[in-house]
C-alpha cells in the first residue's frame, strides 16, 4: 500500500515536472511532434503551437536541442511557384495571442539530427525569448502522416 502510494506521488512529480518544462512564464509550448525522417537523413522539422498567456509580447529569438547540431526557427515562402525556405531572427508571439509553426509554414528546424529519432520518441528542445529566458519541452516522433 505504501509503496503504490509512493508510485502514485512520484507519478504526480514528473507530470508536474513534464507540464512545467512546457511553459516557462507567459510562453506555452503547446504538443510540439517531428515526423519521423528517413533513416539516414539529418534534418528534421519541429512543429507546434506557441502561446502567450501574458499581457506583453513575446518573442522567439533562438533555440537550441543536444538531438542535433542546429536549432533554429524557419519559415516558408512560395516564390514563382517555388517552396523555398529561409530563417526567422526573432518570431513574434502577440500578447494574449498564438503562433502556430505547421508544415508549410514556421518550425523548428533541426540539422544534423544525432542518432535515430524513432515513432514514439521525445527530442528535447528549448526555445531563447529574447529576455533571455528559455523555455523547454519534448517533442513526440510520429510516424508520418499521424
Amino acid at each position: 500500500m505504501h509503496r503504490t502510494r509512493f508510485l502514485l506521488v512520484a507519478l504526480q512529480f514528473v507530470l508536474a515536472g513534464a507540464a512545467a518544462e512546457a511553459s516557462g512564464g507567459a510562453l506555452e509550448i503547446v504538443e510540439p511532434w517531428l515526423n519521423e525522417p528517413p533513416p539516414g537523413r539529418p534534418v528534421a522539422a519541429v512543429y507546434m503551437e506557441l502561446r502567450n498567456r501574458g499581457a506583453e509580447p513575446l518573442a522567439v529569438v533562438g533555440a537550441r536541442t543536444d538531438a542535433a547540431a542546429s536549432a533554429a526557427v524557419h519559415g516558408h515562402r512560395v516564390e514563382a511557384g517555388t517552396m523555398h525556405m529561409y530563417a526567422v531572427d526573432r518570431l513574434d508571439v502577440p500578447a494574449g495571442g498564438s503562433v502556430a509553426l505547421r508544415p508549410g509554414g514556421y518550425h523548428l528546424m533541426l540539422g544534423g539530427v544525432r542518432g535515430t529519432l524513432a515513432r514514439g520518441a521525445l527530442l528535447p528542445f528549448c526555445l531563447r525569448l529574447d529576455g533571455g529566458e528559455e523555455v523547454c519541452a519534448e517533442a513526440r516522433v510520429r510516424k508520418f502522416g499521424e
